[in-house]
């Protein structure tokens, strides 16, 4: 296996870095990740696992920092003077991933890479989901989601969550929609006002999967590709009743996918700790199909 630390550059000169692992033998085949809520792109323990088994596959593996990587990040500009850009998960808006994420699509395509296929976890699946139906790129031919994580649908079963959002959106009204509000979210996250509003609000473009409302039409609609959708058996972000449910939601609101595929891993949590061999082998399995 080669690998190579690159930088990327985004269409509004924020610079991105992430990660390339290549197969011995020349491949035209790449598998993009992109993480999770405040994640980036070596934290999570199963992209070793990854990496070596769809390169083994035959893939270029790739994965990338988003703008919303870590909690709080400062991230260079391009340009002859030194600048830079506070953003992270904190500050993140999530419209602003579908920059990120043709940053590198770009520069796969410049690499001569002709089969692309996109992959997200967490938040990362209603990126890439939302990436790949409001551009149609052609260049992205798979798409795979790790823990498709419905996020409106969480926010609203926190019983602060009504009360929170009321909050964020006093502050934005009054010019205050950079500030961060007054507690974590899930115990874990400091989030901006306008960053909560962007990422629990109904019908903003966050709202990809809704499977709180099975009968909602969805940005899934538009997904024209192969698709494989995935949780762990003891995942905690299905907000249905069931894994297995929650899966057929998702499933439901791409009817135009040639195929569209459901697993649960057995054992499983939301970051695959301790199953990730198991998990690649539902990537790798599916790609070979």
């Amino acid at each position: 296996m080669k690998t190579k630390f690159i930088r990327l550059t985004t269409k509004d000169d924020l610079i991105l870095q992430g990660f390339i692992y290549s197969p011995e033998q020349e491949t035209k085949k790449a598998y993009l990740h992109i993480h999770g809520m405040g994640g980036n792109f070596y934290e999570n323990r199963f992209l070793d696992f990854m990496a070596e088994g769809i390169t083994n596959a035959g893939y270029t593996f790739m994965a990338i920092n988003t703008r919303g990587h870590d909690m709080i990040a400062d991230f260079p500009l391009a340009g002859s003077e030194e600048k830079y850009k506070r953003i992270g998960v904190a500050y993140e808006k999530f419209e602003e991933c579908v920059l990120d994420i043709k940053s590198a699509i770009d520069y796969l395509e410049k690499e001569r890479y002709s089969e692309i296929v996109l992959c997200g976890h967490s938040l990362g699946t209603s990126k890439v989901g939302y990436y790949v139906a409001t551009t149609q790129d052609k260049r992205v031919q798979k798409l795979v989601l790790m823990s498709p994580s419905d996020m409106v649908g969480l926010a609203e079963a926190e019983k602060y969550h009504a009360g929170l959002l009321a909050e964020a959106k006093q502050m934005v009204a009054e010019g205050k929609g950079s500030d961060l509000l007054s507690t974590k979210i899930w115990d874990w996250y400091f989030l901006s006002a306008e960053t909560y509003v962007d990422l629990s609000s109904r019908d903003y473009p966050v709202d990809v999967f809704n499977t709180y409302d099975k009968a909602k039409p969805s940005a899934l609609e538009k997904i024209t590709i192969p698709t494989l959708a995935f949780f762990g058996e003891n995942d905690d972000s299905a907000i249905l009743g069931s894994k297995e449910e929650s899966l057929e939601v998702i499933k439901s609101k791409a009817p135009n996918a040639p195929r569209f595929d459901l697993d649960v891993i057995p054992g499983a949590s939301h970051g695959y700790f301790g199953k990730e061999k198991e998990m690649t082998a539902v990537i790798v399995n599916w790609l070979n199909k």
